[in-house]
C-alpha cells in the first residue's frame, strides 16, 4: 500500500522525538539488544507509546508521572505496554531490576515518585525476592488517583521462567506463571506447553496458527504464560514492520495504526515485543481478550 504524502497529524500537538546516540536498547525484560539501523534521523519507540496515550484519552493526566519515572530511572529503563481489548486502550508500566542495584528501582522508591500524582496503596516488603514490578493505568486510574494493585514477578527455579502476583492492600494472589524459550531450539518445549491447556482444545489443528501465529514467529524470544482465566503468548524482538501486521491484525485503532505505517522506515532500527491472550469461544473459535506491544521510555 502506497504510504500517503500527507503525514498523519500527531495527537495531543505531540512533537516527535528523535533517536539520539545516548539511546540504549533494551527488550521489554530489559534485555539489550544491538539496534538494526544506525540511530540518525530515526524516531524513539515512545513515540509510538505517547500516540497511544493521546488517543485513549489519558496523556495530560498520565503524562506528568511517566516523565518523572523516566527521570527517576533514566532514559530507557522503563518498559511500557500498549493494550488493547478491540474496544479500549489501556497500558501496564514495568519497572524492572533482578539484581537489587538500583534503590530507584524499588517499590518503596516508585511510590515516591509518583506520589504527587497517583498514590500506590499496596506495599510491599523489599525482602520479598521480585525481579520486576508492574501496574496497570488507564484514565479511570488516572482521575481516582491511585494505583490498588501491583504485580510483582518472581523467578522461578530454571532460567528464564517465573511467577506473578497480583498485590492489593493486605492480600497477594497468584496471576500467572511463565516460560521463556527460544523459538527454534526451544519448539519441543514450546509446543506441549502451549498444548497444556484447560482453554483451548488443540483437537482442531487450526487453533495453533492462531495462536503461534506465523509472520511474529521469527523473534528472539517466546514466552508462554498460563493465566487465571486464559493463556498467553509473546513474541520478543519483532521488527517495526511485523508489528504494524500485529497492529492490523487485531484492529488497533486507524489512527495509531496510521502514525507507525507514515513513520515506519523511522522506527527501522528498534525490535518490539507483542503478545496475546487467548482462548476459546462457546463456539469454538478462538478469542483474543487482550493484544499488547512493549517498548521503553
Amino acid at each position: 500500500m502506497a504510504r500517503s504524502l500527507l503525514a498523519p497529524p500527531t495527537l495531543g500537538g505531540l512533537s516527535l522525538l528523535e533517536s539520539g546516540p545516548d539511546d540504549r536498547y533494551f527488550d521489554y525484560c530489559l534485555e539489550p539488544y544491538r539496534p538494526r539501523r544506525p540511530w540518525r534521523g530515526m524516531l524513539r519507540g515512545e513515540n509510538i507509546f505517547w500516540q497511544s496515550l493521546a488517543l485513549g484519552g489519558a496523556l495530560d493526566s498520565l503524562r506528568p508521572p511517566l516523565l518523572a519515572l523516566q527521570s527517576s530511572l533514566g532514559p530507557d529503563m522503563t518498559v511500557w505496554g500498549v493494550k488493547w481489548d478491540g474496544t479500549r486502550l489501556f497500558w501496564e508500566v514495568y519497572i524492572y531490576d533482578p539484581l537489587k542495584e538500583e534503590p530507584a528501582a524499588t517499590v518503596s522508591s516508585l511510590s515516591t515518585t509518583l506520589a504527587p500524582w497517583l498514590r500506590v496503596i499496596p506495599s510491599v516488603s523489599e525482602s520479598a525476592p521480585y525481579v520486576m514490578v508492574s501496574f496497570d493505568l488507564d484514565p479511570t486510574i488516572a482521575a481516582r488517583g491511585t494505583i490498588d494493585e501491583l504485580n510483582l514477578y518472581l523467578t522461578g527455579e530454571q532460567g528464564q521462567a517465573g511467577r506473578v502476583y497480583k498485590v492489593r492492600s493486605g492480600e497477594a494472589e497468584l496471576e500467572n506463571t511463565y516460560r521463556f524459550l527460544p523459538p527454534k531450539t526451544g519448539i519441543g518445549q514450546i509446543l506441549p506447553l502451549i498444548k497444556a491447556s484447560v482453554f483451548v482444545d488443540f483437537s482442531d489443528p487450526t487453533h495453533l496458527a492462531r495462536i503461534l501465529i506465523p509472520e511474529l514467529f521469527a523473534c528472539r524470544k517466546i514466552c508462554v504464560a498460563k493465566k487465571r482465566r486464559c493463556d498467553a503468548i509473546y513474541f520478543s524482538g519483532v521488527p517495526v514492520d511485523r508489528l504494524l501486521f500485529f497492529l492490523r491484525r487485531f484492529r488497533y485503532p486507524a489512527p495509531l495504526v496510521e502514525f507507525l505505517a507514515y513513520h515506519q522506515e523511522r522506527f527501522e532500527h528498534l525490535l518490539f515485543d507483542m503478545g496475546l491472550d487467548y482462548r476459546q469461544g462457546q463456539d469454538g473459535a478462538i478469542l483474543y481478550p487482550k493484544t499488547s506491544f512493549y517498548g521503553t521510555l
